[in-house]
């Protein structure tokens, strides 16, 4: 039997690119090596929380994500913020080192924000400077770049939450590209329904693609991990192949993380697969304590805290709406977690309630539950966060596009919002437009 179309991912886009491709009465179906749908988006339960282990959060600017979260009924409400943050970099200062700092910062945001607008969208290589750019790293360019030291702890540490690397391995380039692409520091627009700039879905993230995964049925094939796709030229179409048996396609779409694309051996184009084969899978790990109340907001605190070193880099308050337990979430990231699945279960609950104890006191050593998501760690994700280092932008370095049978989605294919679930939707939908004319043999 040869289908239409096999999609490699239930994730966020995958199954978005499914649902558009049956929509229009196309034979396709999607092979999803978890038991479950989903990808990096994944619910879980500390206390009586329901939590989000992958992505969570829906921002201003994301247009895609909140049309279609609307249109599955999956609610979503503004993240908690009433209160102060703690910035805690462990330096002492006085009120004009403070000042001087914010400038500097200030000054330096701006800079950077203005390189970013240069960039082409989705072509970074086509920068007039980008050789140069893509030729040094960030953490040595903020060295020169920004002479105050606080304030370029803090930029690097924003790096290093949206990246998941070390400044000194990222591309400047790259960084400059994806602050482009995502709006910059601060993206600006509107507040969301409901008031805020980020909300969180109500019940979790995943319901998002369980919705997704309901409408497509029976199309979607969990546990059937993709080992390969090869050519089938004599029938005009690829192979799927994998251990629970093959599916033969005239058109595959991978919509999954490049460096795990690459392994099915697929046929693209050599700038391509060099791109692929440079990306860096940032490694991110969500660290949660759920507790009987949220003791940080006596203090007047809002539960969200940022710490340029360190384990733990940040910290937010993921109480779910409605009750229940209370919930802070801290995050470890880059080279911190990539080593945390090499440390002890006990060492690694230590730090996490040391971490939060420093910045919310000593309530926050007593939770009664704990639970952590270890995207490095995950043999279909291996990472959470796609990056590139110095060197790896040249021109047909992108992962998207149609290269013979194959189209490529999720969320690294996004022109706008690469790495989040606006840009995975955007992918999903791009490429099912792009099957669906190839199989009509019209332009996409």
């Amino acid at each position: 039997m040869v289908r239409d179309a096999v999609i490699i991912g239930a994730g966020l886009s995958g199954l978005v690119c499914a649902r558009r491709l049956i929509d229009a009465g196309v034979d396709a179906i999607v092979v999803e090596a978890r038991r479950r749908v989903g990808g990096r988006l994944c619910s879980g339960r500390v206390g009586d929380a329901v939590v989000d282990l992958g992505g969570q959060w829906l921002s201003v600017d994301q247009p895609r994500l909140l049309a279609l979260a609307g249109e599955l009924g999956v609610a979503s409400v503004p993240q908690p913020r009433t209160g102060r943050a703690v910035l805690d970099d462990g330096r002492p200062r006085g009120l004009f080192a403070q000042l001087a700092a914010m400038v500097a910062q200030w000054r330096a945001m701006r800079r950077i924000d203005r390189l970013a607008r240069a960039i082409p969208a989705g072509d970074p290589a086509a920068a007039g400077d980008s050789g140069a750019l893509d030729a040094v790293a960030l953490g040595p360019w903020l060295d020169g770049a920004v002479g105050n030291a606080v304030a370029r702890e803090r930029i690097a540490m924003h790096a290093e939450l949206v990246f998941a690397v070390d400044p000194a391995e990222l591309s400047l380039l790259d960084y400059l590209a994806r602050l482009g692409a995502t709006g910059g520091f601060a993206p600006r627009g509107p507040e969301l329904p409901g008031g805020g700039r980020d909300h969180r879905f109500a019940g979790g993230a995943q319901r998002l693609a369980l919705q997704l995964a309901g409408r497509v049925g029976s199309a979607v094939r969990l546990g059937e991990p993709a080992h390969a796709v090869d050519d089938a030229a004599d029938r005009g179409a690829l192979v799927v192949r994998g251990p629970a048996g093959s599916h033969t396609a005239r058109r595959v779409v991978l919509a999954l993380p490049p460096p795990l694309a690459l392994g099915l051996g697929p046929a693209l184009p050599a700038p391509v697969r060099r791109f692929a084969a440079a990306m860096q899978r940032g490694a991110v790990v969500k660290c949660f304590a759920a507790y009987d109340r949220a003791f940080w907001r006596d203090a007047g605190l809002s539960g969200e805290a940022y710490r340029p070193r360190g384990t733990l880099r940040a910290v937010v308050d993921a109480t779910p709406p409605g009750g229940g337990s209370a919930v802070l979430l801290g995050f470890v990231v880059g080279p911190a977690a990539a080593a945390w699945q090499h440390r002890d279960p006990a060492e690694r609950r230590a730090a996490l309630l040391d971490g939060l104890a420093e910045l919310f006191g000593e309530p926050a050593r007593h939770p009664i539950a704990t639970l952590e998501a270890d995207w490095a760690a995950d043999p279909w994700s291996a990472g959470c966060v796609a990056s590139t280092p110095p060197g790896a932008l040249g021109p047909g370095a992108a992962w998207r596009g149609v290269h013979g049978r194959l189209h490529l989605a999720g969320t690294e294919a996004a022109v706008r919002w690469p790495g989040y679930m606006e840009g995975a939707i955007e992918a999903g939908e791009r490429a099912a437009a792009e099957v669906i004319a190839a199989l009509s043999g019209a332009s996409p």
